[in-house]
């Protein structure tokens, strides 16, 4: 698919959205083999220390973006990054142990735009929402690092269906987000 016709796909919008929390493992990925590799321990894992205290999901598991090589981007898969495989909950857990940590998303207006299909998709669709934000004068919630590379306040992948439940990925969805600096 070529970037105009993602564009027009995958059209970006800006939503106003409340903290959410949840539960996550944080891990580090240099290329998409180490990534999957993560993700597919992490959120398992997560989801079932959530269910064993008989707590809900509020949604689909997301990845959390917390710092980003920008300068690395692979033409496709993830970049080299520190994220945190993520089940979102109504509300904050009481406590957490062993790997997982309790967090939340911020409340805000977040850039958001939804992708159908396979992962492949992901990397040109993330780069089609930041020139969209930059066209629309919006300002996406980052700041560089002394190591060269971007943290950012809110960036995630939001797998609405995913390969946890549904092996077809030309029937997967998954929102990519950002959160608008100033907020």
């Amino acid at each position: 698919m070529s970037p105009e016709q993602l564009r027009a796909h995958h059209q970006p919008r800006v939503e106003l959205l409340a903290a959410r929390p949840y539960v996550g493992i944080p891990a580090r990925a240099g290329d998409e083999a180490a990534f999957r590799a993560a993700m597919h321990d992490a959120v398992p894992a997560a989801l079932r220390w959530v269910l064993a205290r008989g707590l809900r999901p509020a949604g689909g598991p997301f990845v959390r973006y917390r710092c980003v090589d920008e300068r690395a981007v692979p033409p496709a898969g993830p970049p080299p990054a520190s994220f945190e495989a993520c089940v979102p909950l109504d509300a904050p857990p009481c406590g957490v142990d062993g790997r997982l940590l309790a967090d939340e998303l911020p409340a805000g207006r977040w850039i958001v735009a939804l992708h159908r299909g396979g992962y492949d998709g992901l990397g040109a669709l993330h780069r089609i929402v930041r020139e969209w934000a930059t066209a629309e004068g919006l300002w996406i919630d980052r700041t560089p690092t002394a190591e060269g590379t971007t943290a950012f306040g809110g960036s995630i992948e939001h797998f609405r269906v995913g390969p946890f439940e549904e092996p077809d990925p030309w029937r997967w969805e998954t929102d990519v987000a950002y959160l608008v600096a100033g907020d």
